[in-house]
């Protein structure tokens, strides 16, 4: 009896142990669990996070803007000694943003324009509840390793203009970057009025918001029409003047975003940068016109720009996008 009850005992006690010893390396291992649940990532998932993401940034520009009134920094001036400044919009829109996209993929870099700052009185939403988002379009998920994913972030774009209430230039932006190429674009205009008209969104060769679907084309035998930036031109007017002749058409405008639109939409037929730009201005838009069959290279080079995790932030080689004849309009500046 007391010999079967000892064996018991020492059964019992030897179970206790492993189930301990199970417990402690399950716990001391748990960041490797994490990795392993971590290490792929559903591009109809970023999809969906994407477009919440800037949808609520767009709210924190709006609430701020509704403020009776709202604090205005600067960030120094530009090159061309235009004041860049940065706004309480800015940052609440760059924390709902990034904290949400960060929490959710924990394990992708998010890059930004702005820094966190106040982020505690910000909430911070789960974006990853919004797949149902896209039931009524019939994409097909792909999932990818996170490590080649890159999310370029805009929290205010046209800065200068929300601070002159010119709200038509202002968007909030999202970009998703594979191996370095945006694949994904989210351009959302939070002051738009008209229905269907303030989200933009393309997943390449998967699906495309349905206001981008059917877009009328400029004829290629009219004069170009070139929209460049209000308050970067640079030498844009007279290098532009000198490439065309007299004749051509210019518009000034703010935002990139809003410019990369005004091209997709058939608006203009290139959008012309000659100026230093940061890449949070141009992913989204790359992401859309190349989505629609569009191309947008260096001008002043002509190769592609890389959107990776360890590319320059910056692009000094100019910019040049397109919907159609891109090697014309190369062609047109490189002569000069």
């Amino acid at each position: 009896m007391h010999i079967r009850m000892s064996v018991r005992m020492r059964r019992t006690v030897c179970c206790g142990i492993v189930m301990l010893l199970s417990v402690f390396y399950l716990y001391t291992n748990r960041n490797l669990y994490t990795n392993v649940r971590d290490k792929n990532v559903s591009l109809k998932l970023l999809l969906a996070a994407a477009i919440k993401a800037a949808e609520l940034g767009g709210s924190e520009v709006i609430a701020v803007h509704d403020q009776v009134k709202f604090e205005i920094e600067s960030k120094g001036e530009t090159k061309e000694g235009v004041n860049d400044p940065v706004t309480e919009a800015d940052y609440r829109s760059h924390c709902a943003m990034y904290h949400s996209l960060v929490e959710a993929f924990p394990g992708v870099t998010v890059i930004s324009e702005e820094t966190s700052k106040d982020c505690d009185k910000v909430t911070v939403s789960d974006v990853k509840d919004s797949i149902n988002n896209l039931i009524d379009y019939n994409i097909k998920d792909e999932i990818v390793n996170t490590n080649d994913i890159t999310i370029w972030i805009d929290p205010l774009d046209a800065t200068k203009e929300f601070t002159e209430n010119l709200l038509q230039y202002v968007t909030t932006m999202v970009c998703v970057a594979f191996k370095g190429k945006p694949i994904i674009g989210v351009v959302y205009k939070p002051f738009e009025t008209k229905q269907n008209s303030s989200l933009f969104w393309t997943w390449t060769n998967h699906g495309i918001s349905r206001n981008l679907q059917v877009l009328p084309k400029l004829e290629d035998d009219k004069p170009p029409i070139l929209i460049v930036s209000q308050s970067h031109a640079g030498q844009v007017h007279n290098v532009s003047k000198i490439a065309f002749g007299k004749g051509i058409e210019i518009v000034s405008a703010a935002g990139a975003g809003y410019k990369f639109l005004e091209v997709a939409s058939g608006n203009v037929s290139a959008y012309v940068h000659m100026t230093a730009i940061k890449k949070w201005d141009i992913c989204a838009g790359t992401a859309i016109l190349t989505a629609l069959g569009g191309m947008v290279t260096q001008l002043f080079d002509q190769q592609i720009i890389g959107f990776g995790p360890n590319d320059s932030k910056v692009l000094t080689q100019g910019l040049l996008s397109t919907m159609s004849n891109h090697a014309w309009y190369l062609d047109k500046f490189s002569n000069i």
